[in-house]
């Protein structure tokens, strides 16, 4: 893919639906996938040659290499974010990809599959909702960063049965896939909360009240994430359950015409 990236005078903070909660979010999720599908395909790539599975062998490597695009599409966008000035940001950023690289260096395959697992088993059900809401399509959300999430969430449904069906086939153990889902998620949501707090404390002053995240939005958004985070650490769960809306196998059509190269 390749996306028109808006340049850094025509960038406002607040460009998902002119919300100041959904925007600090979707910039906290750009910046955090970035280092984490590295880590993603590092780490799966170690255990690929495990797999006895050819179909799930293939899936894993095409998972793969999705991942890689999503990074590489995102860091343009983190760009006109970090040079939007945000002091701390950066550092915040560089601990997390400290965090990732310590889970590459002093952790085990079946830590950081579980991982995997316990980001994606989350991010499908997001991104289901965040599809069905129309929200990409919002008439104050920024078109470029809309067309990119509305992309990456694509995706993100798109392979959500790999991760799971990889770490049962390699290991299948519900309790700790349970540990590592609460363990990836809340990591996850730390960093969100302190990217939101960090972008909210520098854009206030310079673009007002409205960028402050109001507390009824906050309370909100944490029901709503609660029920998925509970959800995916049911023993029943499964993303192979969902049923994925036609309109959706559309939206895929529409990015592979749009592509600048299918494999």
């Amino acid at each position: 893919m390749k996306f028109a990236v808006p340049a850094g005078d025509e960038f406002h903070p607040l460009y998902i639906a002119g919300n100041a909660q959904l925007s600090y979010q979707h910039s906290a999720i750009g910046l955090y996938v970035a280092h984490l599908e590295p880590f993603f395909v590092k780490s799966l790539r170690r255990v690929i040659d495990r797999i006895r599975d050819e179909k799930l062998r293939e899936d894993a490597d095409r998972f793969c290499r999705q991942e890689a695009q999503h990074y590489q599409q995102h860091s343009d966008f983190n760009k006109v974010v970090l040079a939007h000035g945000y002091p701390g940001l950066q550092e915040r950023v560089d601990q997390l990809k400290r965090d990732f690289d310590g889970y590459l260096s002093g952790r085990s395959d079946r830590f950081r599959i579980g991982y995997i697992e316990g980001f994606e088993s989350f991010t499908t059900q997001l991104g289901l909702n965040l599809l069905g809401s129309g929200l990409y399509d919002h008439k104050r959300t920024n078109p470029a960063f809309g067309t990119l999430f509305k992309w990456h969430m694509l995706e993100e449904v798109e392979h959500r049965n790999v991760a799971f069906d990889v770490y049962q086939h390699l290991y299948g153990d519900y309790l700790h896939r349970v540990r590592m889902c609460w363990f990836a998620q809340r990591h996850m949501f730390r960093f969100f909360s302190d990217c939101e707090k960090i972008m909210c404390a520098a854009d206030i002053p310079r673009h007002g009240d409205r960028c402050r995240v109001r507390l009824k939005h906050r309370l909100v958004s944490r029901a709503v994430t609660t029920g998925m985070r509970v959800r995916s650490m049911m023993p029943w769960y499964t993303p192979h359950a969902y049923r994925i809306p036609a309109s959706l196998e559309a939206l895929s059509a529409h990015f592979t015409q749009s592509a600048r190269h299918v494999r």
